[in-house]
């Protein structure tokens, strides 16, 4: 009898020409402890679950991410990728009903954070609550930002909603459709808001064309990056309704490699466009534009700090990354094991 074909296929570089290098923050030991600490005071996993969560080390991606900024951005950085990983957890394991039960909990707590969490209730809603009354006195009452990420994050766990109707139900979206859902499922946008804290941009700055351009393509680079990246895992998992390479599979008419070297061509307009964004961006005044370009290095760097988080966590390639990313080679094989490992009682 013969084993399991093994699919193989080569990921592209989609940032081989991207002129923000890798960057990792001096506080992501420390802060990394504090922030591990943390969330797993809140006990949201099993036994199996918190070596999973260890494995793919999201504090890492906190400090590759945001590593221009202060300390005090580090972490509350760590621990805003740590509620995504809790939430995207608890999530894809549920169908539409149930994410937005889990949804309407974390959204109230962002809302209402002076509101004491009730008694047995998931735990995301305290994680939430803390994180955010730090976050909020971190920043001016008032501040522009906070508007903008609660609007941000709202809008995200709304997407992660219709991504698990999506996969109970077996849907299937063409690839633009998938991408305008996409943008806000990964959770960028909210992310992107978080570099915007403590920098007092004015409203004609964030709102400006070319800046809302710069923070949708930011993010379709790091989802289409992250499709391809998590392909094998996702597929493993039974996931990959949600990716782009099985949704242009299917709309191309093409194998694996076929789609991601389509996707490949996509990401290469995405990202001329960035830049081209980046260079022409107006000036409101020295002090403003110092601020601006601040904020557009924070949304650059999370394109890059996202990329290299892939490869140097443990999240989709296990102990290989490294190795994937100088050969470029994927099989399916390696993800085989991939599950979700939430409390047994969720």
């Amino acid at each position: 009898m013969t084993g399991p074909s093994v699919l193989e296929f080569t990921l592209p570089d989609l940032l081989a020409n991207f002129p923000w290098p890798r960057n990792l923050s001096e506080y992501y030991e420390e802060c990394k402890a504090e922030s591990s600490a943390w969330t797993e005071a809140f006990d949201p996993f099993d036994e199996e679950g918190l070596k999973g969560f260890n494995l793919c080390d999201f504090n890492l991606l906190a400090s590759l991410a945001y590593s221009p900024r202060e300390r005090e951005l580090i972490r509350l950085g760590c621990d805003l990728m740590n509620i995504f990983y809790v939430f995207d957890e608890y999530t894809d394991i549920a169908d539409g009903n149930g994410a937005e039960k889990v949804r309407d909990i974390i959204m109230d707590a962002f809302k209402n954070p002076h509101k004491e969490r009730p008694a047995g209730e998931l735990m995301l809603g305290a994680m939430a609550r803390d994180f955010w009354i730090r976050a909020s006195s971190y920043v001016r009452p008032g501040a522009h930002c906070l508007k903008h990420f609660i609007h941000d994050f709202d809008t995200y766990t709304a997407a992660v909603v219709r991504e698990a109707d999506d996969r109970s139900k077996r849907r299937y979206r063409g690839f633009e459709d998938y991408l305008s859902i996409r943008r806000d499922s990964s959770g960028c946008f909210p992310s992107f808001a978080l570099c915007e804290f403590g920098l007092d941009l004015p409203e004609e700055a964030f709102h400006h064309p070319r800046m809302a351009a710069l923070r949708e393509q930011g993010t379709d680079l790091i989802a289409i990056g992250n499709d391809i990246d998590s392909y094998a895992m996702e597929k493993a998992r039974g996931l990959e309704l949600h990716n782009s390479v099985a949704l242009v599979m299917v709309e191309q008419n093409t194998d694996v490699q076929g789609a991601i070297n389509w996707l490949e061509q996509y990401a290469a307009g995405v990202h001329a466009a960035f830049l081209d964004n980046v260079a022409n961006m107006p000036s409101w005044g020295e002090d403003v534009d110092r601020r601006v370009k601040i904020y557009i290095d924070g949304i650059a760097q999370w394109v890059r700090g996202n990329d290299d988080w892939t490869f140097e966590s443990g999240r989709y390639f296990g102990n290989k990354g490294l190795e994937i990313k100088k050969s470029r080679v994927m099989t399916l094989q390696l993800a085989a094991d991939s599950r979700s490992y939430v409390k047994k009682s969720a």
